[in-house]
Formats: structure tokens, C-alpha cells, sequence
């Protein structure tokens, strides 16, 4: 196990970004025949995964987080909305939470299904600025959140699982992103061909992989794969990387502690 459970530093005026696909609360299945075996837990979900993730944050207290595969507050996990519930228990706080939306866009038919409609992501942070939803032109996962912290724009995504979606995504990104600016692209990239698939953004953006190993991410029980990122523009400095070894979901949490 990494030395991040027994402490993980953090110099200040650094900031902490959380980054994790949570697989909506569903837990780790510990192989594929395990995951087709348990596919009820999909339409309700045991609450002990959800509670390892939030135990997890707490542990790391960090200035944002971002949450692929978070849910809303569906059947599946008795109502209980992922991203208000670790908004409310690391930041405390209070008041009627904005909703980031369908992860689908609001024009897509799937944002009206039960189960689907809940699926969404969230980037939430201890400051108090505005999140920002922007939409791929693309693709069936079309949401962008942007959220400013300490100077740094974070921008959360989450790709297309085939290779043309993900092309035509990532070139999106390249003229979307603002340059000259400290940013930070993070989230789950879905690169199954491998991080090359980032090498024309990162080259036009100046971005770096703050994973200086490229070790995997997926799937967290076997990690084979790299397919979540903390991307970084120049400005930014990597104080500390780690992948977290967690069994919680199908992916492995990000941590880093960033400054300009």
C-alpha cells in the first residue's frame, strides 16, 4: 500500500484535486466474471462502497474534488445524491445545492430515462465559484464542468468509450481549452489506445501528465490501463502525484497537490 494512507502531505499554498470515477457507488467486483455476476448492483447499490469513497475523502481533505460516474440521487442509491453528500460533509455546505445535470446533456433522450437521468458528474470545490457547464458537440457523455480554485481553472470530462468519439472530443478540447492560462483537464479519458491518444492536445495546450510513471488506473483490482488523468499547463507545478490503492470502484482515485 502507498504511504498516502499514513499521511500524504501537503504544502501550502498547494491545492489538493481529488479526481475518481466512483462507477455510481456500485463497488469493485474484483475481476469480469465478477462484474457480469453482480450487475444487479447497478440498480441498487450497497451503501459500504459509498461510505469507503467518503471515508476516503475525508482522510485527504482536498480543496476540489471531481467525481466521474457520481449519482444524483436515484433508486440505486436510495436517493442519496453523491455529490451533495461529499459537498456537505468536506465543505459543509449548507443551502440548496446547483445541479451539474444529466452527464448526458440536457437534449438527450437518455436524460429522461430512470437510473440514467441520475448519472452525472461534479466537480465541487471549498471555495465558492460557480461551476460552469459546458457540452462536447459529441458523443453520448457530453458534459464539461469548469470550476475556478486558487487561480487554477479545473475542467472535468469524461470520454467517449470508442476511439472516433474520443478523437473527435479531444480535438474539441484542443480549441476549447483557453491558452496562456494555469489549467487543469482532468478526469476519465478513456484512452484504451493508450496516452499517444493525448499527444496533439497536450502539444498544443503545453499540457503535461501530472502521472510522471503513467502508472494504471483501471481496473483497480489488476491495474493494466491509464484512463484517468490530471492534465497540467505550464504555470502549474506537480508538488505530489499519487494513485490511490483503493478498492472502492472499478477505477483508482488521483491525488496531487498542484501550485503556480
Amino acid at each position: 500500500m502507498s504511504d498516502l494512507r499514513c499521511g500524504f502531505w501537503k504544502s501550502d499554498p498547494a491545492m489538493r484535486l481529488l479526481v475518481y470515477n466512483i462507477a455510481y457507488g456500485t463497488g469493485c467486483p474484483g475481476g469480469e466474471a465478477r462484474r457480469l455476476l453482480s450487475i444487479h448492483r447497478y440498480l441498487r447499490a450497497s451503501r459500504a462502497p459509498f461510505r469507503g469513497i467518503t471515508g476516503l475523502v475525508r482522510e485527504l481533505n482536498p480543496d476540489v474534488v471531481g467525481l466521474v460516474e457520481a449519482d444524483s440521487g436515484s433508486w440505486r442509491t436510495a436517493g442519496i445524491s453523491h455529490p451533495e453528500f461529499v459537498a456537505r460533509m468536506l465543505y459543509e455546505v449548507t443551502g440548496e445545492l446547483p445541479d451539474a445535470g444529466s452527464k448526458y446533456g440536457p437534449d438527450s433522450i437518455l436524460s429522461r430515462i430512470p437510473y440514467l437521468r441520475s448519472q452525472t458528474n461534479a466537480l465541487l470545490g471549498r471555495s465558492g465559484a460557480e461551476v460552469k457547464r459546458h457540452y462536447f458537440p459529441c458523443g453520448t457523455k457530453k458534459l464539461i464542468l469548469e470550476r475556478e480554485c486558487d487561480g487554477i481553472t479545473v475542467f472535468l470530462v469524461h470520454l467517449g468509450l470508442r476511439a472516433r468519439t474520443r478523437a473527435r472530443q479531444i480535438a474539441f478540447l484542443r480549441e476549447f481549452l483557453p491558452k496562456g492560462r494555469p489549467v487543469v483537464l482532468t478526469g476519465d479519458f478513456n484512452t484504451f489506445g493508450g496516452e499517444p491518444e493525448l499527444d496533439e492536445l497536450k502539444s498544443a495546450l503545453g499540457l503535461r501528465n501530472a502521472n510522471p510513471t503513467g502508472a494504471a488506473t483501471y481496473p483497480a483490482w489488476k491495474p493494466l490501463k491509464q484512463l484517468d488523468y490530471i492534465l497540467v499547463s505550464p504555470q502549474i507545478r506537480v508538488d505530489r502525484f499519487e494513485v490511490v490503492p483503493v478498492l472502492y470502484s472499478d477505477h483508482l482515485p488521483l491525488v496531487a497537490d498542484l501550485s503556480l
